[in-house]
């Protein structure tokens, strides 16, 4: 296996990202010093979320971004009567910090191996438009030629057009392309049907659902690259 480009998914494969958004809300109210009902809250996120994703695209580089109105228009949807700016900007602020983004202890070390090898990295995400700002606020801007979050698409993986719009902004070929990503639905199966190749980081080691090229750890990934029969 010897791609002329890497692709690479975020949260799950380059670091443990917070599944639970609750601890965002939480810590930000905390600092906003105000109190919410959680439950009636997040059901109005959610709502919110799904009723603004189709004009996600629209959003990208805006002030305030889709999160952020998101956030601000689940807040007006429970009847909040805080301080709503600031509250909204203590959750991006959450959203955005490195203590929210623990990378996984091999990442640094392998994203030096494969650009030491002359591999151009890119990133993949089901993400918004905070993504780069998480990324350099991890210090790792300098690995990455693009990053690419589903925001930007308006759709999410595995839906191809996701990959095929980060192909296209890398000026790379699905044949020439290897994707690395933690979920075998959205990651590996996406990216296997754009033609890219694909590797499922199977960090639980939970049996594959077909045979596929498969790592415990991201640790394994440079060995299997540098490898002809990979």
């Amino acid at each position: 296996m010897a791609p002329r480009a890497v692709f690479l998914d975020f949260g799950g494969t380059l670091c443990q990202s917070r599944a639970d958004l609750l601890p965002f809300f939480q810590e930000a109210a905390r600092r906003a010093s105000v109190t919410l009902p959680w439950k009636e809250y997040l059901r109005a996120n959610e709502e919110c979320w799904e009723e603004l994703w189709p004009q996600a695209p629209e959003l990208v580089g805006q002030v305030p971004s889709f999160a952020d109105r998101v956030h601000e228009m689940a807040l007006r949807r429970i009847g909040f009567r805080g301080p709503i700016d600031t509250l909204v900007r203590y959750i991006r602020e959450e959203a955005i910090s490195p203590r929210s983004h623990v990378p996984f202890p091999e990442t640094e070390t392998v994203l030096g191996q494969l650009r030491a090898a002359g591999l151009p990295l890119h990133v993949i995400s089901g993400h918004v438009d905070y993504l780069p700002r998480i990324i350099a606020g991890l210090g790792w801007s300098q690995y990455f030629a693009t990053i690419t979050f589903t925001q930007e698409v308006g759709v999410q993986k595995p839906d191809a057009r996701v990959f095929r719009y980060a192909l296209r902004r890398a000026g790379e070929t699905p044949a020439g392309s290897i994707y690395v990503g933690d979920s075998w639905e959205a990651d590996y199966l996406g990216a296997s049907a754009v033609g890219m190749g694909a590797v499922w980081l199977n960090r639980t080691g939970r049996p594959a659902p077909a045979p596929c090229r498969e790592i415990r750890s991201l640790g394994e990934l440079p060995a299997l690259l540098s490898d002809p029969a990979g």
